[in-house]
């Protein structure tokens, strides 16, 4: 997908990132934590890889953060990719973007040597618990001994009274930063795809993922434990936390 004659990459990506921040409580604070603990855990990481990149925000924290590592983004939505290689251009060849399906294993053959750690931020709740624990078994194979995986994610609660809590103070939360020009999810989408040229922005984004059937609110913590122990991993832990929204993962 190419962008349309006269497109202002660098207008959407600042709409794209005031609508995340109202989604996302700490959205800053999430993303450099993630670059952190690559630091923290990582004597000398060469290669981050970023599981669903989308507008590539993980990447950027990353590469800013440590000048040695090059990263690989994957992300199945072309639209997304057009402002990732917007915001990560500065990078140079630090930063290469691969249009892939995470549920496809052969994305993994795409990847140059050694994996040091593994990101994500809110997209594995898009897949199936059934793909996510394919997911991450691939991961442990492709990790080198010692590396991160990490995803900041929904994160559900097995307890409906909690949920029902936690999706309130999120609410509550949300309606005391919003700015007052920020687009919500459907009004962005709406704006940008015509901006694109996209008739039907939504018959467009769900022909990609035909078959979708993600959880919306985020598996518990819990279950990502469990399946990451299937996987192999060892070491589970959950680095940070905000009612709904988490930072969990493993290391090898």
């Amino acid at each position: 997908m190419r962008a349309p004659e006269g497109f202002d990459a660098t207008e959407w990506l600042a709409r794209w990132d005031r609508m995340q921040e109202y989604y996302l409580a700490h959205r800053p604070e999430r993303l450099a934590l993630l670059a952190w603990l690559v630091q923290a855990t990582q004597a000398s990481p060469r290669l981050v890889v970023d599981l669903g990149c989308g507008t590539g925000s993980v990447m950027a924290a990353v590469l800013e953060a440590l000048p040695e590592v090059a990263a690989v983004g994957l992300d199945l939505d072309p639209a997304l990719l057009i402002l990732a290689e917007k915001r990560l251009a500065h990078f140079g060849d630090r930063a290469r973007l691969l249009q892939r399906d995470l549920r496809d294993g052969s994305w993994a053959e795409c990847l140059d040597g050694p994996v040091d750690a593994a990101l994500s931020a809110t997209a594995l709740h898009w897949m199936g618990p059934e793909e996510v624990e394919e997911l991450y078994a691939r991961l442990y194979r492709i990790l080198r001994p010692g590396g991160l995986f990490a995803s900041a994610d929904h994160a559900g609660s097995a307890d409906a009274r909690l949920q029902s809590a936690w999706e309130q103070h999120r609410e509550e939360m949300r309606a005391r930063t919003r700015p007052p020009d920020t687009e919500d999810w459907g009004a962005f989408w709406t704006a940008y795809g015509a901006a694109l040229g996209m008739a039907d922005v939504r018959a467009f984004r769900m022909s990609l993922v035909p078959d979708w059937h993600g959880v919306e609110n985020g598996l518990p913590v819990a279950w990502h434990f469990d399946a990451l122990r299937r996987a192999g991993f060892a070491t589970v832990d959950c680095f940070w936390r905000c009612d709904c929204d988490a930072i969990f993962g493993a290391l090898r």
